[in-house]
């Protein structure tokens, strides 16, 4: 299976520096865990789905891909909770973003790409002033939603991951975001094999055709 991974820095993880390209997040994990996978990591750190799919659009849209995972979504929040958007400038944000989002998912299917997993974006509330980004988040996957909705759910599947990452954060003692996140944001060692999890079993629930090779 040849996967293309998209996104923000959740699949990036420093992946130009790193010998294999793969990064040492949950793109990498997968990597190891299933070695029959073909797989490239396309993450780019701060990228929201604008710069995603531009990224698609320049460097990955001539190869067709079994599959696509893509994370992003937090950085949309990160733009409109650190700028001072205001509600009407952050809607037309948010429109241009799902916009993007919209036409990458339709690339990427016109690619040949035969489904495409798409990570339900995640948030810890630590430090405490995260908090306030929640409703932003809660708009924001309401729209990667709706989007996703718009195509067939044979070929585009919404990957929710917040419970399964707020399970292992549960179960970890005193400090538990500790055990799953640095930041809020990003994610512990244990917080991508988490991550890596849930991606790899969604993978291998799919019916997946390969791509027929010109």
């Amino acid at each position: 299976m040849d996967i293309l991974f998209l996104g923000d820095s959740i699949t990036d993880c420093s992946h130009n520096f790193t010998s294999d390209h793969l990064g040492e997040g949950y793109v990498k994990i997968i990597s190891q865990d299933f070695p029959e996978f073909s797989v490239t990591n396309g993450g780019s750190d701060g990228f929201t789905f604008p710069r995603t799919f531009q990224k698609w659009s320049r460097m990955y849209a001539l190869h067709p891909y079994d599959c696509a995972v893509i994370t992003g979504g937090i950085n949309e929040a990160g733009v409109i909770m650190n700028t001072g958007l205001s509600r009407g400038q952050a809607a037309h944000f948010l429109d241009h973003s799902q916009d993007c989002l919209r036409s990458l998912l339709a690339g990427l299917l016109g690619r040949q790409t035969a489904r495409i997993v798409l990570v339900e974006p995640f948030l810890f509330p630590v430090p405490q002033y995260r908090i306030s980004w929640l409703p932003v988040l809660e708009e924001i996957r309401s729209r990667i939603q709706k989007t996703a909705s718009e195509f067939s759910s044979d070929t585009v599947l919404y990957l929710p991951v917040q419970d399964r990452l707020d399970g292992l954060a549960g179960s970890s003692g005193a400090a538990p975001y500790d055990a799953v996140t640095t930041d809020g944001v990003h994610l512990t060692r244990a917080g991508h094999r988490c991550l890596a999890d849930a991606v790899s079993a969604a993978l291998c629930g799919l019916s997946l055709r390969p791509v027929r090779r010109l």
